[in-house]
């Protein structure tokens, strides 16, 4: 498919739509007018306004839906679904290292698309990528932007980085046995870039794929703030300035960072963060988890987001994230999946099922539990604000991007039809996804990918983890060494 034509027109005929928009409108039996890759009208639309379309979708037994957004992913853990169980934080990351190091173009390519795959598969349209996993090159943004363009979802590639050391997940006594140290250091799976060499690969990077197709951006991406100078993190508030960019991090996952933070900054790294100018609308921070009050507040001054992982949390321990305090003191929370090793998948809708679970055990106030209508928000509109897009998509109204999924009514969870968005958010898996739309573009149709050769993908994906495995063997037995000490 070539995805640099214009698009073609298309009607959605007499679908239910949940729109999300302002009035929160529910039609029952609507039309949905696509041209240009935008929504162009939304409800009752004239006969003859089908002979004026390139194509017509019959949307009866369809409901219609923004596309989800997944707001916080590792496309390199594409492959890694399985690898553990059982592992803290502090090994997880250690083990990623051995899946992910010293990746070819071409397998960085392939591990993106895995990713599409079954993201678009299950109702997600646009995605943040906080990638890579450690030390990249031109070679490889090239390879993730390629990959993200032949897919024809929306893409925020957010450019992992750190000049420092990852002392967060190192032994609770803060060392290594000093032969284990000493390998290490040899193999270093965590070596850091000098900021000059980060400022020049993220700015060349920026003023090289920026914008590409139109639906994918790049931006620096501080893999936490911990983890980086100042020097660094104030390159980062640069670059907002200089290219109007947005900047992802991971932010106070685990209640050692917060220690190390204070204990750094002499503060929170919330209010170090809005001390360098970090603290804007152009900021996304996943997890947040070990966040006080005051700092919640200041980040809905700033209009700085969050990206709430609910899976990756829990399955990690690294703890509950405030999310109900957030939302309450208007702090803008989209939904992520993180790594697939981290969840074990990709998919939005159980995040979304889970997010409103988790946070009404303990809590008698009714009021405070999140509803299915705010996790839907969180997987839609909430997820395109942390993407840098505010009131782009997430939304099913006029001028909005034509981004938007069809599910199939005739599935048992769907019959009868009571309530759709408590349907969709408790009830849908993804599985019901039928056709998926992204910029105008039909990307999935009757459950399948027609905009390029998944199957083929799918099986070059099915190598990538034996040969990780052989060329990195020497990494694999230090990490797993590495992990039994950080246990």
């Amino acid at each position: 498919m070539n995805y640099n034509a214009n698009p073609e027109s298309i009607l959605i005929r007499g679908a239910m739509i949940v729109t999300l928009d302002a009035d929160d409108r529910i039609l029952s039996a609507g039309d949905i007018l696509i041209d240009n890759g935008r929504i162009a009208a939304v409800g009752d639309l004239a006969p003859e306004t089908i002979a004026e379309c390139d194509r017509v979708i019959d949307g009866s037994d369809r409901l219609v839906m923004p596309g989800l957004v997944n707001a916080h992913t590792h496309s390199p853990l594409s492959v890694v679904h399985g690898a553990y169980d059982l592992l803290n934080h502090r090994a997880c990351m250690w083990l990623f290292q051995a899946y992910t190091a010293n990746r070819t173009p071409r397998e960085v390519y392939v591990s993106t698309m895995l990713n599409c795959i079954e993201m678009l598969l299950t109702g997600t349209t646009a995605t943040l990528d906080h990638f890579p996993e450690q030390s990249f090159g031109p070679d490889d943004v090239e390879a993730v932007v390629s990959a993200y363009r032949d897919s024809g979802m929306r893409a925020q590639v957010s450019l992992r980085i750190f000049d420092g050391e990852y002392t967060d997940i190192l032994p609770p006594g803060g060392s290594l046995p000093d032969k284990l140290a000493a390998d290490v250091k040899r193999l270093d799976p965590y070596a850091p870039k000098s900021v000059p060499e980060l400022r020049e690969l993220c700015s060349d990077s920026i003023e090289r794929w920026h914008g590409d197709s139109g639906r994918i951006g790049v931006g620096p991406a501080p893999s936490n703030p911990m983890r980086c100078s100042d020097e660094l993190l104030e390159m980062c508030a640069d670059f907002v300035e200089r290219y109007d960019v947005g900047v992802h991090t991971h932010l106070l996952e685990t209640e050692v960072q917060a220690h190390i933070a204070q204990e750094l900054y002499g503060t929170t790294t919330v209010r170090h963060l809005d001390d360098l100018g970090l603290l804007t609308p152009n900021l996304s921070c996943a997890h947040t988890i070990w966040i006080d009050d005051a700092d919640i507040d200041l980040m809905a001054e700033r209009g700085s987001s969050v990206v709430h992982n609910p899976e990756s949390n829990l399955l990690t321990a690294s703890g509950l994230a405030p999310i109900p305090t957030m939302l309450a003191r208007g702090v803008e929370v989209g939904l992520g999946s993180d790594g697939s090793c981290s969840s074990g998948d990709q998919a939005i809708h159980r995040a979304m099922k889970l997010v409103t679970a988790i946070h009404r055990v303990g809590q008698p106030d009714r009021s405070r539990w999140i509803s299915t209508r705010q996790a839907l928000h969180m997987a839609t509109a909430g997820g395109a604000a942390a993407m840098f897009e505010r009131g782009k998509f997430g939304v099913l109204g006029v001028g909005q991007a034509a981004d938007m999924v069809l599910y199939d009514l005739k599935r048992p969870w769907w019959v009868p039809v009571n309530d759709p968005i408590y349907q969709f958010v408790q009830s849908e898996t993804g599985a019901g996804a039928d056709t998926v739309i992204v910029a105008g573009r039909i990307l999935v149709e009757g459950g399948k990918i027609t905009a390029f050769d998944a199957e083929s993908l799918l099986e070059e994906a099915q190598g990538l983890v034996p040969s990780m495995k052989e060329r990195n063997r020497e990494l694999f037995d230090v990490v797993e060494r590495v992990g039994s000490a950080v246990l």
